[in-house]
């Protein structure tokens, strides 16, 4: 019940007058742990519409909140397989938490994260993540040539608290330590840093149907302290527009960039999440780049626990890494996606993109959760 009311602007003996019951259902879906959610004003004599004396009542539906999470991803060069664990309701707070891991044919990884969306049922939040591996990486151009490969164990531990300053719009700090040591490889350097930082963001996303709808943002500022190798320091934004047009459709524009310098090891990798889908999954080292992506998804068939949609999309964006010139991309795709309505991520995904710059084709499959 607190993790509920704390979202209702009312307590009793208030007008009735003032109350937005629209409003306050988008605040209780947008905690993403209800299958249903129903806010009602009637009279409490007769329970008709509110005239005098009124009755508030809110009725939700709780979806599965512990799951495991079996994983399944295929690229063209890359195969992942693993699982993870899933609460996203700890302790009945609407508190998430996950563990879990994956091996692949380059390597192994382990993931432990936490998020709690209302400290003390206060307006800060904060998420805390840890991942640590080791990995088998190339660098690879569009075309798919592979430039280099080494083999690092890294370490990553990333904490963000955020204060909501006003109704949807929040400010935090970021903190963390990004370590990368190469095993195999002198040409490379090893790499560790202290990182700290400041995030904005804005969110009123609000789940729809079997996706979701609204307008978020996310500015991060990073500046790291190098214990070894070369320091980095990072601008990097990423925005989202989801509109819902018709009952069974709903439209995407997808924007982020990075302008940073990043030792080589910690370098962001594009390729198979979305902007990057015609690019080579994972294999496109980065400091600078700026990509969008147009979706549009529409029902194929629904059922009470399952929806199949089509997804067709538009990919761009351009990319360069140290002083090296920029290179660009841009093509068509399409794919399907299974939707689980008792829970919160996409179950199955299948995408082929073609980028009309290079004229290389990009599959793409995963099964359980998109890692991207």
């Amino acid at each position: 019940m607190r993790v509920v009311l704390q979202y209702v602007p009312a307590k009793e003996g208030d007008s009735a007058e003032n109350i937005d019951t629209d409003s306050i259902r988008d605040s209780v879906a947008r905690l993403s742990i209800f299958a249903e959610q129903q806010v009602t004003l009637t009279e409490i004599s007769d329970g008709g519409l509110c005239r005098a004396e009124c009755h508030l009542q809110i009725l939700v539906k709780e979806k599965w909140s512990l799951y495991p999470v079996p994983v399944y991803v295929k690229y063209r060069d890359t195969e992942i397989g693993g699982a993870f664990l899933v609460e996203s309701n700890l302790f009945g707070q609407n508190k998430g938490g996950v563990i879990g891991g994956l091996i692949s044919n380059r390597g192994w990884q382990a993931l432990a994260g936490y998020t709690d969306p209302h400290i003390g049922y206060s307006r800060f939040s904060t998420t805390m993540r840890y991942l640590t591996g080791r990995v088998f990486l190339e660098d690879a151009t569009t075309t798919g040539v592979v430039t280099r490969s080494y083999t690092l164990m890294r370490h990553d531990f990333q904490s963000a608290t955020l204060y909501e300053i006003r109704h949807h719009l929040f400010l935090g700090v970021l903190a963390g330590l990004r370590s990368a040591q190469v095993i195999d490889s002198p040409a490379v350097n090893s790499a560790m840093n202290l990182n700290f930082g400041a995030r904005f963001r804005y969110s009123d996303i609000v789940p729809q149907g079997y996706f979701q709808q609204g307008f978020e943002s996310t500015l991060d500022l990073e500046q790291g302290v190098a214990a070894q190798g070369e320091k980095l320091h990072v601008i990097s934004s990423a925005t989202a527009w989801h509109y819902r047009p018709f009952r069974k459709q709903f439209l995407s524009l997808l924007y982020s960039f990075q302008w940073s310098e990043y030792p080589a090891v910690l370098e962001q990798r594009l390729g198979g999440w979305q902007g990057t889908r015609t690019l080579p999954a994972l294999l496109i080292p980065a400091d600078r780049f700026t990509v969008a992506a147009v979706n549009y998804q529409y029902a194929l068939f629904e059922f009470p626990w399952v929806t199949f949609a089509a997804i067709a999309f538009v990919d761009a964006g351009a990319f360069a890494r140290d002083r090296e010139n920029a290179t660009y991309f841009w093509g068509p795709g399409g794919g399907v996606r299974m939707y689980l309505s008792q829970m919160t991520i996409p179950a199955l995904g299948v995408d082929v993109a073609r980028d009309m710059v290079s004229r290389q084709l990009q599959i793409s499959f995963f099964f359980g959760y998109n890692l991207q």
